[in-house]
């Protein structure tokens, strides 16, 4: 008799335990500051970029003059990720422009 009850007991409460799985956040590419961005100049160095957002995750080997920066955030399996992208246009070693995806500053902390 006991082990009739205990092997649905068992199974209610594996079932129960399956929902309680832990997601950390996910966090890749080059993290991007409201801060950084905001001493992001024309006219820069590569070296003086470099030492703001470091070299980009993704180099790409077509364009040498042309550098991208992706942050990728996700808070959770519940929550949407947010994508931010930074790219900066390079003539003669200095940055010549640059464009961003959407505001850092609303990225959560």
């Amino acid at each position: 008799m006991r082990f009739r009850l205990a092997i649905p007991a068992i199974l209610l409460l594996t079932a129960l335990a399956a929902g309680c799985v832990y997601v950390p956040p996910v966090t890749q590419g080059n993290y991007l500051k409201q801060s950084d961005l905001k001493q992001l100049k024309v006219g820069m160095t590569t070296q003086q970029v470099e030492y703001l957002f470091g070299k980009p995750a993704l180099p790409d080997p077509f364009e040498k003059n042309v550098w991208r920066y992706v942050y990728y955030y996700k808070p959770n399996a519940h929550r949407q990720a947010y994508v931010y992208r930074l790219t900066v246009y390079f003539k003669n070693g200095k940055v010549i422009r640059f464009t961003t995806s959407k505001p850092i500053d609303q990225a959560p902390t």
